[in-house]
């Protein structure tokens, strides 16, 4: 398995060990509501974050506490098998930038603090983009699979195009 396939599996790994938590907590979605309704992962968000999380997330908290678990759940499993793998690439991408940026986005700090920049959420959006920008990543995986029965799919499911079966 290539080392981009690994990188995919790990990344999958990770949302799965999030979404396992949060199934293992029976007050998840209580104790997310709760912690909503405390002011918790708004008010270091940027304004324009805020007005979403108080507007939208809030009033619907328990809602999306469910949705971020069976989100979590369904990242970590299609990049783990690499089924649809850019569309959880993508998917992970946009989950780990919500996370950051209820957390107060990425800041640059001053003096002696600590710079802010790589926060973990930051870097897993990082690494899903490199996940979706490559072949390599689906190595092994149930797209090259299915690529391989229907060659039309390959520049969607590889980013690659299909293999010939004629040699030059």
């Amino acid at each position: 398995m290539s080392g981009m396939a690994w990188v995919r599996v790990l990344v999958g790994a990770i949302w799965l060990n999030g979404a396992v938590e949060k199934f293992l907590n029976p007050d998840f979605a209580r104790q997310f509501a709760a912690n909503l309704s405390a002011g918790g992962y708004i008010s270091q968000a940027p304004p324009w974050f805020q007005s979403f999380m108080q507007g939208t997330v809030v009033p619907n908290a328990e809602l999306f506490a469910q949705l971020q678990s069976f989100g979590e759940l369904a990242l970590g499993l299609a990049l783990i098998f690499g089924l649809l793998t850019n569309l959880a690439a993508m998917g992970s991408i946009l989950l780990s930038l919500t996370i950051l940026f209820s957390q107060g986005g990425v800041r640059l700090g001053t003096g002696l603090g600590s710079p802010e920049f790589l926060t973990v959420n930051f870097l897993i959006a990082l690494i899903s983009l490199v996940v979706l920008l490559s072949p390599a990543a689906k190595a092994l995986s149930l797209d090259a699979a299915l690529s391989r029965s229907r060659p039309r799919l390959s520049p969607i499911l590889l980013n690659r195009r299909a293999r010939s079966g004629r040699r030059a």
